[in-house]
């Protein structure tokens, strides 16, 4: 069973990155559970980041604040998108960053304790805003595209949901519903805790682990759903779910089997088709 961790930022009043950023590619790192980016701040040393499409804006760990001097510039709300909990925090500013190899200048974001056991804060692909970004986890790469006729999709997009990429999931009954494209989950898919007893399921849920938010934790409960559930061009049979929060959420293991295009500006997404 992998750790299944939930992480949602919704930084309300912090900007998300700048203006005039480039176009480029951004090298991604990744282990089961995680999608790591490097990033050097100003001729500094290289610092791993969480890249995080589940996140609307960037974190620091208050470690990295206090290393590189970081002026305070404000402060913003941050909301748990799993209990729906808020709490205020400061915002700082790096000056001159470099993400992933490509060079975007200041960047602002939540101070706060984060868990460094392998990186040392967030970062928002919702940074990119003016730009299309090309999540292709499969090739470990984000893709950061000038927006155009040549490269924004043609196919009717999926407006974000709450902030944040969404996706269109068809259900087994043929019902749709909207989940949130999260790099910063580990599952392969999770359904709000209100659905465990109308998804039909081979047999009764049942707890299966537990989650981590920001500033909460509880149990997980996980079966295997009767039928089909369809992610854009991915088809799942009798596939395995868990049931928590108020979300659903797409995660990891079915991110990495698809291309995935976001425009942050417009709020909406596409997926456009399924990896080998």
């Amino acid at each position: 069973m992998p750790r299944l961790a939930i992480l949602a930022l919704l930084l309300a009043s912090a900007p998300a990155g700048a203006s005039g950023l480039p176009t480029g590619t951004i090298e991604l790192f990744q282990s089961e559970s995680r999608v790591l980016v490097m990033m050097r701040v100003g001729d500094g040393e290289l610092v791993p980041m969480v890249f995080d499409t589940g996140s609307d804006g960037h974190s620091f760990d208050r470690l990295l604040i206090a290393q590189n001097r970081l002026k305070r510039v404000g402060e913003t709300i941050e909301h748990d998108g799993t209990t729906g909990k808020r709490r205020t925090l400061p915002v700082y500013a790096i000056p001159d960053a470099t993400i992933g190899g490509l060079h975007v200048g200041r960047i602002d974001g939540a101070g706060l304790d984060y868990d460094r056991s392998d990186a040392m804060g967030i970062i928002s692909s919702e940074m990119f805003a003016g730009h299309l970004v090309a999540l292709e986890l499969g090739a470990n790469r984000a893709r950061i595209l000038p927006k155009g006729t040549g490269t924004t999709p043609t196919a009717p997009a999926t407006p974000y949901q709450g902030g944040l990429p969404a996706v269109s999931v068809t259900m087994p009954d043929g019902s749709t519903l909207a989940a949130n494209l999260d790099t910063g989950f580990d599952g392969p898919i999770s359904l709000p805790v209100a659905m465990m007893g109308k998804v039909p399921l081979m047999a009764p849920a049942k707890v299966v682990g537990r989650f981590k938010s920001i500033n909460t934790e509880g149990e997980v409960y996980g079966g295997q759903v009767r039928g089909t559930i369809a992610i854009g061009p991915l088809v799942l049979k009798d596939p395995e779910v868990t049931f928590l929060g108020e979300a659903t959420n797409i995660g990891l293991p079915l991110m990495r089997k698809l291309t995935i295009m976001l425009d942050p500006a417009e709020k909406r997404g596409w997926v456009l088709s399924r990896l080998p």
